[in-house]
């Protein structure tokens, strides 16, 4: 699973798939969160 953040508000969401849109409203906002290593 991948981690996305919405460049418009910063909300997280998780999924295998881009989210086409975010609760705030922006479309295609998402990008991928680049995971820390443990």
């Amino acid at each position: 699973m991948a981690v996305f953040v919405c460049t418009q508000c910063g909300a997280e969401r998780e999924g295998r798939c881009k989210p086409q849109k975010c609760a705030c409203g922006a479309k295609g906002s998402f990008v991928k969160k680049e995971e820390e290593k443990k």
